[in-house]
C-alpha cells in the first residue's frame, strides 16, 4: 500500500485489490470509516483505517462473517468476547473439517466401487498417490480400508484385486482391516 498520509477511496481500493463497493459496504456496516473528507467531498483514509482494513481482511480470511467481525471489533477492548467469537469460529471450522473428511472418505469409497470403477484402470501406486494428494494420512488410509472391509467386504476384495495386487497381499490387507476393525 501507499506510504502517503491519506488515501482516497479509489486509491485504497486499488492498493488493496478490493472493490470500491466492498469498501463502501464495510462503511455501511460500520466496519470502516474514513478519517475525513477532502474539500471536494472525497473520503480520506489514514494509516489507522488502513490497519483496520488489514485486520478486517485477516478476520475475513479466517472465515468470520462481517457480523462477527463487527462485533469483534466493537468489543476489541473486552478480551473475553473477542476470544469467545474466535473460539466459536474455530469449533465451527473443526466441525466442518470433520464433515468434509467424512465426505472425502465416502468419495474414495465411491471411486473404489464397481459402479464407478468400470472402464477405469488404477494401480495400487496410483490409488495411494491419489489418496495422498487428497490429504489422506497413512492412518486415514488404514481407517478407510477398515470401513470399506466392514461395510462391503466383497467389493473391498474386488477393488484390491482390480489394483493388480497379488492375492496374498489382498488377503493380508483384508485380515488387518478386519482385525483392526474388531479393536475399534
Amino acid at each position: 500500500m501507499s506510504n502517503s498520509s491519506t488515501m482516497t477511496l479509489g486509491r485504497l481500493a486499488s492498493a488493496t485489490g478490493l472493490a470500491r463497493a466492498s469498501l463502501l459496504h464495510y462503511e455501511g456496516l460500520g466496519l470502516l470509516r474514513p478519517m475525513a473528507r477532502s474539500a471536494a467531498g472525497y473520503r480520506l483514509y489514514g494509516q489507522s483505517e488502513i490497519e483496520r482494513l488489514a485486520k478486517i481482511r485477516r478476520l475475513r480470511s479466517a472465515g468470520l462473517t462481517l457480523k462477527a467481525i463487527r462485533e469483534l471489533l466493537a468489543n476489541s477492548n473486552d478480551g473475553a468476547r473477542p476470544a469467545q467469537i474466535l473460539e466459536q469460529r474455530l469449533i465451527e471450522v473443526s466441525t466442518e473439517v470433520e464433515r468434509l473428511r467424512a465426505q472425502q472418505k465416502q468419495l474414495a469409497t465411491l471411486l473404489a466401487s464397481l459402479e464407478f470403477r468400470r472402464g477405469r484402470s488404477a494401480t495400487k501406486t496410483s490409488w495411494v498417490a491419489m489418496l495422498r494428494r487428497a490429504g489422506f494420512t497413512e492412518q486415514e488410509m488404514h481407517e478407510w480400508h477398515r470401513s470399506f472391509e466392514r461395510d462391503s467386504p466383497r467389493e473391498h476384495a474386488a477393488f484390491l484385486r482390480s489394483l493388480g495386487i497379488a492375492s496374498a497381499e489382498v488377503a493380508q490387507i483384508r485380515r488387518w482391516s478386519r482385525r483392526d476393525s474388531q479393536r475399534v
